[in-house]
């Protein structure tokens, strides 16, 4: 099968998310610039939390680096033409994991308490998902599980040593009634509602914070079972004796598609350059990039 052109350009497009990520890590190796938001947040941790600002950038920068490595995904999937339904949850995680990176780092009015009670939490989840997973692929008493328990109680312990004010039960329950001095672990759908509004105040992006509910629910649509995708994209054929169904999506749709992540991922990659005061070379490249690929989509 022949791939469009158009294809293979928004296939490039995705990689350079990626290769923006990349060159930015190799050049920095994420740490904070003299008198930076992060070297401020770093200082002021440095007492209450040594290893506190250690954890902050590897929550953040993980989420980014996960995400970049999907934008990768969704450049094989185009440019192989395999973009009919594939893209669609990887498009979503992409929207999630930006939306939790935003989260943690917050507003320019974020304590460094505030970031570090955050990324505990986003720690907290991901320890408590281990424990849970262990627990049901193998037994409760299995190594494996033992394991995993113990590093998620330690770290609940840690975490009230830091925040003494936090209880057990602060940190008990389901993942979205957590909530560390003040700070609330969100659902799924709230971070990245937060996102869009964040992009409609500060970056001029037409989309509202209830028009990116309504872009999550589609994406989520395209990930669990769900008849809406493909009967969106169903085109009826007449065969003569009946009536058949072929799947078509076409360029303009994998297009609009593929703004949303790539969008997304761009301001959540700037957020955090800026976070650490780092250079933005790799970063305007991928301006230039996405200005050359989808005018007007930065505007």
């Amino acid at each position: 099968m022949e791939v469009p052109p158009r294809l293979v350009e928004l296939a490039a497009l995705a990689d350079s998310c990626r290769t923006a990520f990349l060159h930015t890590a190799e050049a920095s190796h994420w740490l904070p610039a003299h008198n930076s938001p992060a070297a401020k947040v770093q200082a002021a941790l440095a007492a209450r939390d040594p290893a506190g600002f250690t954890l902050v950038s590897e929550v953040v920068v993980t989420y980014l680096e996960i995400a970049a490595n999907h934008l990768g995904g969704l450049a094989v999937l185009y440019r192989h033409g395999e973009a009919m339904f594939p893209p669609l949850p990887i498009a979503r995680s992409i929207l999630e994991l930006t939306a939790h990176v935003a989260w943690v780092l917050g507003d320019p009015y974020s304590t460094a308490d505030d970031i570090l009670a955050r990324a505990y939490l986003e720690e907290l989840n991901s320890r408590e998902t281990a424990k849970q997973a262990a627990g049901r692929m193998h037994s409760k008493a299995s190594a494996a599980h033992q394991r995993a328990k113990k590093d998620w109680a330690e770290f609940r312990d840690r975490v009230i040593a830091v925040f003494p004010d936090t209880t057990k039960s602060d940190l008990g329950g389901s993942a979205t009634g957590r909530a560390i001095a003040g700070q609330m672990f969100p659902g799924p759908e709230a971070p990245v509602a937060d996102l869009f509004d964040l992009l409609h105040r500060g970056a001029g992006s037409s989309l509202t914070a209830r028009q990116g509910s309504g872009i999550y629910g589609f994406l989520s649509g395209g990930t669990h079972p769900s008849l809406y995708q493909a009967r969106q994209l169903r085109v009826y054929v007449d065969h003569g004796g009946h009536v058949g169904t072929v799947l078509e999506a076409d360029i303009a749709h994998l297009e609009r598609l593929l703004v949303l992540p790539v969008v997304a991922y761009y301001n959540a990659l700037s957020y955090t350059i800026d976070f650490y005061g780092l250079d933005r070379a790799a970063h305007d490249e991928l301006t230039k990039t996405i200005d050359e690929v989808l005018p007007g989509a930065l505007a």
